[in-house]
């Protein structure tokens, strides 16, 4: 599985899976360098506890079952409604870099579903939907769902596969899992045809930099992005012809996509996408070497905890992010989506409103600081990261150099955590 492109509802018809429960449902695994080098965490040796895992062992001691439709999408209707992930969510990759990849390509996209915690891909004509999902320690973790009423064992862990990509050093030591987005020029077929236009990307990456290899629905303005971009003729990538294919609010032209949830990929999900990687990714690497320092020093010094924090301080407050120079519209609904999802102040703010003419969020601290993966940090190392934003909103410019917030913007996120998050501004 692989989350690289490199990455409400009504019910089905009554075709049912039958779940196991999670414990039982366990690979057994060859040894892992994580098992060496971070043996705390137990990663595919422990059984996660991240959302879908959840909804896994209460379908088990409820005894409900999830819909199938076997004419359509199989089990993904189900999984999303279950998990309550909305079909504006949907995003298309089309370019063959993940392990689906013999059923991707551009007349056939691979789609992907996420809320906070959670991702969802479903590519038609596959045998499995897969899913990534955040554990609050181990980080992301991989199944599949096999898109098979009668299967056996309806789902497994992915614990060897996945980390082949899904590791910060591709499993050569140091690394820990990750997600990962990426931009790829391809061709007709999804294989990538340039390699020097090819990146994994983050929010420091330009528009112009982003989506090769992604359909991509909404509206940009002057803002050019390599989405819905497929080469002809490798000659023609001199002369920048992806210009033309922005601003696109109809896919038809390039793909039909009556398989899918959705008509769309939104440029606002995809934006929401980016940020939600990059933070998430900090938090496990944080989660990781924190654990590591703090086993083997109780008693490690703050001012080290610091250092161990500030990465993830900076995404939290998204230091490094492109500026936008146009605004951007999604057409999917998913802002509406997005933003009413709270949690909101007394007056309605939230750290879900959205900015999209200069930046992506209209307060400039993330909505990850309410993730069950920082609640999940060592009590020390949260101690330290709270203070640490609690001074960035007291206007302490040490901490992230180069980076303020005016004091209307540190006023409103301080009213924002004190109704919605007060054990971040109590940690001072």
């Amino acid at each position: 599985m692989s989350f690289i492109p490199y990455f409400n509802q009504v019910f089905c018809r009554p075709f049912v899976i039958s779940v196991l429960a999670l414990t039982t449902a366990m690979p057994a695994v060859a040894q892992l360098v994580y098992d060496a080098e971070y043996p705390l965490m137990g990663y595919g040796k422990t059984a996660p506890s991240d959302a879908f895992s959840q909804l896994m062992q209460q379908l088990q001691q409820s005894g409900a079952k999830l819909p199938h439709d076997a004419a359509g999408r199989g089990y993904l209707d189900g999984i999303l409604a279950a998990l309550n992930i909305d079909p504006s969510s949907q995003v298309l990759v089309f370019s063959k870099s993940s392990l689906k990849q013999r059923f991707i390509e551009p007349t056939n996209p691979r789609s992907l579903f996420f809320t906070d915690d959670i991702y969802v891909g479903f590519v038609p004509g596959s045998t499995s939907v897969e899913i990534a999902a955040m554990d609050p320690v181990q980080g992301p973790v991989f199944f599949d769902v096999k898109q098979d009423p009668a299967a056996e064992v309806p789902f497994k862990q992915e614990t060897t596969r996945c980390l082949r990509c899904h590791d910060t050093y591709s499993m050569t030591g140091g690394g820990v899992p990750r997600l990962m987005l990426s931009s790829v020029i391809t061709g007709s077929d999804g294989n990538i045809v340039s390699h020097e236009l090819s990146e994994i990307t983050d929010m420091a990456t330009p528009m112009e930099a982003r989506f090769g290899g992604w359909y991509v629905t909404g509206n940009t303005g002057e803002q050019i992005h390599l989405g819905n971009f497929i080469v002809s003729d490798a000659s023609q990538l001199a002369e920048r012809p992806w210009h033309g294919v922005s601003n696109q609010s109809d896919l038809s032209a390039f793909v039909d996509l009556k398989a899918y949830p959705r008509q769309t990929s939104d440029i606002v999900a995809l934006q929401v996408l980016q940020h939600q990687v990059d933070v998430q990714n900090r938090i496990v690497r944080l989660q990781y070497e924190s654990r590591k320092v703090l086993a083997a020093n109780p008693n490690t010094e703050t001012t080290a905890l610091q250092t161990l924090v500030q990465p993830v301080l900076a995404a939290l407050f998204m230091t490094e992010e492109a500026p936008l120079t146009d605004k951007i519209e999604g057409n999917s609904g998913y802002r509406e989506w997005f933003e009413q999802r709270g949690p909101l102040s007394a007056d309605g703010k939230s750290l879900r409103q959205l900015d999209l003419q200069t930046r992506t969020f209209r307060y400039r601290l993330s909505y990850l600081v309410y993730s069950a993966a920082i609640d999940a940090l060592p009590a020390p190392v949260k101690s330290v990261l709270f203070a640490d934003i609690a001074a960035v909103l007291d206007g302490n410019t040490a901490l992230l150099p180069g980076f303020s917030l005016p004091a209307d913007e540190r006023t409103a996120i301080r009213d924002i955590l004190a109704a919605t998050k007060p054990e971040v501004l109590a940690a001072q």
